[in-house]
């Protein structure tokens, strides 16, 4: 229905906002939550929000050119945890804005925060965490907490180019192998999940858990938060195995020691 001047008027006097997609929509309800003292409660809470939303792989891949995606109805555990993220960096702005959250989620995803291509998409959790380091958004606490240095170098991406259809083309597995070489000049810190049930008290709620990988050439098999449950540490993450957004019924060391191809944790916390 076509709008009149006047109620055109009336629309942005009284600020009246209209979400323009289903995405959006769910944004704006996300920014009615509670906005907490801490960054990390605050995440949390927009985490909690989304339990029993679906589990989907590959939202990242629907497009035959890299733009931008961003999809609130469904996750796989890496587009969960830059979702809320971003969701939660943005109720810290004055004015929040779904542009706003698009920005952040871009500049979360992409190294230097600009779109060229596939290869600028940040594959590896590992470069995820450096760059948000950078940025100030958070810090890598696992060496402060009993970490180990990790060593294992990144090429899992370029040793099985077969999963990764865009790497067909030289110039994009090329790029790829350029960005694992630089990554592996950094130490990198991790738990192994023997010692996990020893630190939960030094790890707070709202943290962000990477499950660090027993596969060659891979840094990290999972990501999610931190929450307690309890008095035992839990994890707060999109489940492929039961296909939705879930609080682990079993706390995170128990979950680690029962699957194989865990080795152990990086703790990475919002500042």
């Amino acid at each position: 229905m076509k709008k009149s001047f006047f109620t055109v008027i009336l629309l942005i006097i009284t600020n009246v906002v209209f979400a323009q997609s289903a995405d959006e929509m769910i944004f704006m309800q996300k920014m009615k939550l509670p906005k907490s003292e801490s960054k990390a409660q605050t995440a949390l809470s927009i985490a909690k929000s989304f339990i029993g939303q679906p589990y989907k792989g590959g939202t990242l891949e629907v497009n035959t050119k890299e733009q931008l995606v961003c999809n609130l109805r469904d996750f796989d555990c890496s587009t969960f945890v830059e979702s809320v993220i971003a969701m939660t960096l943005i109720k810290y702005h004055e004015k929040p804005s779904y542009e706003k959250f698009n920005t952040q989620l871009k500049n979360l995803r992409y190294r230097k925060g600009e779109i060229n291509g596939y290869t600028s998409r940040l594959h590896y959790f590992r470069e995820w965490m450096i760059q948000s380091e950078e940025n100030n958004i958070g810090q890598d606490i696992t060496n402060l907490i009993g970490g180990q240095i990790q060593k294992k170098e990144l090429n899992f991406m370029t040793s099985h180019r077969e999963l990764y259809p865009k790497l067909k083309e030289d110039e994009a597995y090329l790029l790829i192998a350029k960005t694992q070489k630089h990554l592996n000049d950094y130490d990198f810190y991790f738990i192994p999940k023997a010692k996990v049930s020893k630190i939960e008290s030094q790890i707070h709620d709202g943290d962000i858990i990477a499950i660090t990988s027993t596969i060659d050439g891979l840094d990290y098999n999972h990501e999610g938060f931190a929450i307690t449950q309890n008095g035992r540490l839990h994890l707060l993450h999109a489940s492929y195995d039961l296909k939705k957004v879930i609080i682990s019924q079993e706390p995170l060391a128990d979950y680690l020691n029962r699957i194989k191809k865990h080795s152990g944790i990086s703790v990475f916390r919002l500042i």
